[in-house]
């Protein structure tokens, strides 16, 4: 006797993939979303119902057996396909009697294809087996401070059971006089701009502060920033160390300020004069240096190496420095190997930065006509083209054994002239610019530095 099967117009168009399944579990009847999804491209329906009897019988005859079994109106569980040779599909599938009071009359069978939503609910768990097991603390907040969820990093780094931070104001773990910031950041965040590992302070159960660094992120949902993730990491530890890196460097700078004032010392017993010359070239090159804009680090390299570039006239007899006159050729000869002999003395003193280079490189000059190596140009290290500039300044501006001063004036002369040719046009632009401005004078024949 042929099933009779009500409503078959509603059945026919229904968005889901129906059928009706005789006892025997044969296929009787299936809706159109069915054959497009199951019964091939045959223009046959009757070749496409087989189609589908063949893709779904198996699949299905056991659990359509088992509620044929069961004392239930409808069932309702979701299973795998595995498809026709492609990625495995999730349905969710509903069982019903035709007849509620007999379901040998046959089974309506419909199915919902759930692999997408399925697909998504298992990324969210894998994201949040990630999420949880961070030792960063992940949070996101409401926009009014609410805490939306925890990671269990948030809690132990707070104090707290996630739990219970869920609920909590993110208020309540910023240390007293920090609101002001963490308003800034809500301002931020709802403007759609993130902000990255910002450095701060956090307070803990116990009523600890400790340092963070914290990235927030805004969340979007439909176009509008609808919450914040912060994602934030507890750096008392690198903060140790930095504090440790820092006073360490504090106490090697300490010790090399030390060494350089030992060695100026053991020049300036031997040679009152020699002192006096490095220490007015110092402070001249980092005048100089300033002026051009140079950086902290070569600043310092021209301070230290001011103070130290005639070190290597240690090894030179008191009687050349000394000597009244001009030198002869060997005298002069022995004299211009104190940058080697300086260089020498400094090299295994472990500044941080180029002073020994400086030192070895100070009579170099832009031509190549200079000593020891002969460079030129570029070749010659920044530092030592503002000592060169620096020493024939106050070379000149001051007495020597063999003349008296010629000053600032005939100093800056012959600067302008050796300009581009010896020295480097820009430090000689900056000793021109500072006795312009006044910050590089002679008063009683003595040069003058103003700061």
């Amino acid at each position: 006797m042929p099933i009779v099967i009500p409503y078959r117009r509603v059945f026919r168009h229904l968005p889901q993939p129906a059928l009706v399944l005789t006892p025997g579990d044969r296929l009787a009847d299936a809706n159109d979303a069915a054959l497009t999804l199951f019964g091939g491209r045959s223009p046959s329906r009757r070749e496409r119902l087989d189609q589908v009897s063949a893709a779904l019988g198996p699949w299905l005859c056991a659990d359509v057996d088992a509620f044929c079994r069961s004392c239930d109106e409808a069932r309702t569980y979701e299973k795998e396909h595995q498809g026709f040779g492609q990625s495995p599909r999730y349905y969710r599938v509903r069982l019903a009697r035709l007849e509620s009071s007999d379901a040998r009359l046959g089974v309506i069978v419909i199915l919902t294809d759930i692999t997408e939503r399925r697909r998504t609910l298992e990324e969210i768990a894998r994201l949040a087996v990630i999420v949880d097991s961070s030792d960063d603390a992940i949070v996101s907040i409401a926009l009014d401070g609410r805490i939306l969820s925890a990671n269990r990093a948030a809690g132990r780094n707070y104090g707290y059971d996630p739990e219970a931070l869920r609920g909590m104001s993110i208020f309540a773990l910023v240390p007293d006089g920090l609101e002001g910031e963490m308003h800034f950041i809500f301002d931020e965040i709802a403007a759609g701009r993130p902000v990255s590992r910002y450095e701060t302070l956090r307070r803990h159960s116990s009523g600890t502060v400790f340092p963070v660094s914290v990235t927030y992120s805004p969340i979007f949902r439909d176009g509008r920033v609808r919450a914040i993730s912060a994602i934030s990491r507890d750096i008392t530890s690198r903060k140790r160390v930095e504090g440790e890196l820092q006073r360490t460097n504090e106490n090697l700078n300490q010790l090399i300020e030390e060494t350089v004032k030992a060695l100026s010392a053991t020049l300036e017993k031997r040679d009152l004069y020699t002192s006096g010359h490095q220490q007015m070239v110092s402070r001249l090159s980092c005048l100089l240096a300033g002026r051009m804009g140079m950086n902290a680090a070569q600043v310092e390299t021209v301070r230290i190496a001011g103070l130290l570039h005639d070190m290597g006239k240690v090894c030179v007899p008191m009687a050349i420095l000394s000597k009244p006159a001009r030198l002869s050729p060997g005298e002069l000869a022995l004299m211009r190997q104190h940058p080697e002999t300086g260089f020498e003395i400094l090299r295994n003193i472990p500044f941080p930065w180029p002073v020994g280079l400086a030192v070895l490189e100070h009579h170099e000059r832009m031509d190549g006509t200079g000593y020891p190596r002969g460079l030129s140009g570029e070749d010659i290290l920044p530092e030592a083209q503002v000592l060169a500039v620096a020493d024939v300044l106050e070379a000149m501006s001051s007495h020597r054994p063999y003349r008296p001063a010629l000053g600032l004036a005939c100093a800056m002369e012959e600067i302008g002239h050796q300009a581009g040719a010896t020295l480097d046009r820009e430090v000689c632009r900056a000793a021109r610019a500072l006795v312009d401005e006044h910050r590089v004078s002679e008063i009683r024949g003595e040069l003058t530095l103003c700061p």
